[in-house]
């Protein structure tokens, strides 16, 4: 299948050939022709599927060659997400004559007016500023024709959802609503009945499923051995690698952890100002800073094709955020890895994953670097599980850890 296949015009198709793309994943082929068709669409596919392109390129298409003026918006969670998505579109646009602005907090609004006022048919929008523009007339949503919320898990749980019922009673009656997301749980769902109740659904893989081209690994590591487990592991990295924390303080102190010790490394998280923090993902998608430090939300703008693993310093609070996390590898078609340092502390959290990871086949592991306790393994139907021991101090990310197993998943296309 091509992208000609799905009935784009020749203006998109350049910008498909100039973003590289050949074929397009499975939920772009699902979606596409359901956009352009206008029908009102729920996309759900993991981290890496190629969800931007698939509600992206339908967008630009329908509104090419139309009236100039702001017709699609594209509401997103975070900054860096909304430089990226932003990015993505303006190379699809780029033999179409459409102008694409972003809306976001940290910088000089003026900035953002004049933007507008030189062109604007798509913006790319955080809530809140979003928010900011109307009530000073900035822009207007009345000629709207097609809304979509993207990353709406990661919105809802940020506590947007006020923001965004603002938004919906200032657009036009007459329109079409799409929502993207890597995860569908309870919150997102109440969303759907709100705004989509008769939306279609294209769903790549299961709810809340890791992308089988990732091989997860686990490693039993107590609290206060974290930081030199990893030192370690990351010495012997030649990649790129996100490392993610659960907190903004215990990111900030890691990433200057590992500087002090000679790694090229960063940290990003919401404390920082909107231009160290694309400062430091320019350097990370450059490989100027090959370890990078996130925290969850900081972590949404960065759609780097090749981390070659991911490392959950602190262990995720929740299924959703480790297969948030884990989606930052094995992206675009490539395999990729994922390992997590599991404290005493973590093991419910650690056991959530385990079961969400059964279909795996599970292999043995090396033992971890430096000090840890024991994991026993069993094995059934393919796979390892264990019981943690032993209890540890807080390191400086937060977390603590435990032993390690190793499942590898068949591979699967995504990107």
């Amino acid at each position: 299948m091509s992208f000609a296949s799905l009935g784009l015009k020749e203006p998109i198709l350049r910008g498909v050939r100039a973003a590289g793309y050949d074929t397009p994943t499975d939920i772009q082929a699902q979606a596409i022709p359901k956009i352009l068709a206008g029908v009102e669409l729920i996309g759900l596919g993991q981290t890496g599927s190629g969800k931007t392109a698939a509600f992206g390129l339908p967008m630009l298409d329908k509104l090419c060659g139309g009236e100039p003026g702001l017709r699609g918006l594209i509401v997103v969670p975070t900054r860096e997400l909304c430089v990226q998505v932003a990015e993505n579109l303006r190379t699809y646009a780029s033999h179409a004559g459409l102008h694409v602005c972003t809306a976001f907090g940290g910088v000089d609004m003026s900035i953002q007016e004049s933007a507008f006022k030189r062109g604007l048919d798509v913006v790319v929008a955080c809530p809140g500023r979003l928010i900011d523009h109307l009530e000073r007339r900035n822009i207007s949503l009345e000629k709207v024709q097609m809304v979509v919320l993207d990353e709406a898990d990661r919105m809802l749980d940020m506590g947007f959802m006020p923001q965004i019922r603002r938004i919906f009673v200032r657009l036009p009656q007459e329109r079409q609503n799409l929502l993207f997301s890597a995860t569908m749980p309870k919150e997102v769902e109440g969303l759907v009945n709100d705004f989509l109740p008769n939306a279609e659904r294209v769903q790549i893989g299961s709810r809340s499923q890791s992308a089988k081209t990732i091989t997860h690994r686990f490693a039993a590591v107590n609290a206060h051995d974290k930081q030199s487990a990893l030192e370690r592991l990351l010495q012997r990295e030649s990649g790129r690698v996100l490392i993610f924390v659960n907190k903004k303080i215990g990111c900030e102190r890691l990433g200057n952890a590992l500087k002090r010790v000679g790694l090229p490394a960063d940290s990003i998280h919401g404390d920082k100002s909107a231009e160290a923090r694309h400062a430091c993902l320019q350097a990370f998608s450059r490989g100027k800073t090959r370890f990078l430090v996130a925290t969850d939300v900081a972590a949404r703008g960065i759609d780097v094709d090749d981390i070659e693993l991911v490392v959950n310093f602190d262990f995720p609070l929740g299924l959703e955020d480790y297969v948030h996390r884990t989606g930052r590898t094995g992206r675009a078609g490539k395999t990729g890895r994922a390992l997590s340092l599991v404290a005493p502390s973590e093991k419910r959290l650690f056991a959530a994953v385990q079961a969400h990871l059964q279909g795996r086949e599970v292999t043995d592991a090396p033992k971890p670097p430096g000090r840890g306790y024991g994991m026993p393994k069993r094995r059934e139907g393919g796979r390892e599980g264990g019981r943690e021991g032993g209890r540890g101090r807080r390191g400086p990310g937060g977390g603590g850890g435990g032993g390690r197993s190793r499942s590898r998943g068949s591979h699967a296309a995504a990107s």
